[in-house]
């Protein structure tokens, strides 16, 4: 069964765009908050993308796999 895609509003739109646009620099000063809105949007449309990201994070910062399976865990991340 193919999932239906779900429809951004125009904020969500709106941040999609400016983060696309921004260069490494700018994304390296982009605030939590910035960062969760981002999340947020990207998990509307692609849960796995999100994962993907984080686990890439986790492991640039040195997490093992036990550490992030630990703080999935603690953040009970529900789709």
């Amino acid at each position: 069964m193919h999932r239906k895609t779900p429809k951004l509003t125009a904020e969500e739109r709106a941040i999609l765009d400016r983060m696309n646009r921004l260069s490494e620099k700018e994304v390296e000063r982009l605030t939590t908050r910035e960062i969760i809105a981002y999340f947020k949007i990207i998990d509307k449309l692609n849960p796995r993308a999100v994962c993907r990201a984080l686990e890439e994070a986790a492991v640039d910062h040195g997490l093992t796999n036990a550490d992030i399976r630990r703080m999935a865990e603690l953040a009970k991340w529900k789709h």
